[in-house]
């Protein structure tokens, strides 16, 4: 009997498919089950639409991932919990937390994640016009009406605020909810190169940063160690 796992419905609200429209199931030429694994590097962590966060894992070679493999979704950096896939014992993928790991050097812009989300040593480079710090950004309307009359608010860079508020279009007047539905406690930051906008959740021994307290003697800076610092971007001083 498959496990329930392999059951979810994989895809996608950005293709408009489920899974049991787009996986064949059975068994492949050798007799071996087509979604078992032997290591971690066929393992993936997918989500029940392509654009969500990761839910559960799978292989590479499911075909539910597989239809996902061409849609184009938003960044999710700063929003998702960082996870990675794994294959255990039993020959099943599974999703697992991210490895911590030590990082010698501070970085500009924080550091850069790999493709689960979980944050590597590497220095993070801006994107295509990107940050690299939370001064480079600022908070706009990212509709019409913007979060203050009951639309949405975005952070960009503030060189491209104008550019971005012109390219809306909108109306002198745009007609809104006229309701307030701004969050206090989010604000523009630079994460991994990005400008997003997200609470400054980070905690008291945040580091990876110059702008950030340098670790106490007989700590080190840990990245993937603290969810709300590794969605900004950063790690913990732990020993």
């Amino acid at each position: 009997m498959r496990s329930p796992v392999l059951l979810l419905l994989a895809v996608t609200a950005c293709l408009g498919k489920s899974a049991a429209e787009n996986s064949a199931g059975g068994d492949d030429k050798d007799g071996a089950p087509e979604l078992a694994c032997s290591d971690d590097s066929q393992c993936v962590a997918v989500a029940p639409t392509c654009c969500d966060c990761p839910t559960y894992a799978t292989t590479i070679g499911d075909p539910t991932y597989q239809a996902c493999a061409d849609v184009m979704c938003p960044p999710t950096m700063g929003t998702c919990p960082p996870v990675t896939a794994g294959c255990n014992s039993m020959g099943v993928c599974e999703l697992r937390k991210c490895t911590a790991i030590q990082c010698p050097a501070d970085c500009p812009g924080g550091y850069a994640p790999d493709a689960n989300g979980c944050l590597t040593c590497a220095c993070a480079e801006p994107n295509a016009g990107g940050c690299m710090t939370d001064n480079d950004c600022v908070e706009t309307r990212g509709d019409c009406c913007g979060c203050a009359l009951g639309g949405k608010d975005i952070a960009v860079l503030k060189s491209d605020q104008p550019a971005y508020d012109a390219s809306l279009m909108c109306p002198a007047q745009p007609t809104c909810p006229g309701i307030n539905v701004c969050d206090g406690g989010q604000g523009p930051h630079c994460v991994s190169g990005s400008c997003v906008l997200t609470a400054n959740t980070l905690p008291a021994n945040a580091c990876g940063r110059p702008d950030l307290p340098p670790c106490p003697p007989g700590t080190h800076c840990t990245v993937n160690a603290s969810d709300p610092a590794n969605m900004q971007g950063v790690g913990t001083c732990e020993p």
